[in-house]
């Protein structure tokens, strides 16, 4: 497994458990919290956000820009009320 996409599971699932221990009510919204935040990850990382900051980019994944995109897409989704 290429250490990109395990990176990046580890932010998206990252995410994703930390959203549902804040905003979660049921057992069910963990894969809709881990969908939200996979999605805002590579929304991010497709369109090649980058921030004028020069921070570290471990095996080419800018952990900032991706984890913003991920909390994005995550608030978007707990106020769906799903």
């Amino acid at each position: 497994m290429p250490p990109a996409l395990l990176l990046l599971l580890l932010i998206v699932t990252a995410s994703a458990m930390l959203a549902h221990v804040l905003w979660g009510r049921r057992w069910v919204q963990i894969p809709i919290f881990w969908l939200a935040a996979a999605g805002g990850a590579l929304i991010a990382l497709a369109i090649g956000v980058r921030l004028p900051l020069r921070l570290i980019t471990p095996a080419g994944v800018p952990i900032l820009e991706t984890t913003l995109g991920a909390w994005i897409m995550l608030i978007v989704a707990s106020r769906l009320r799903l």
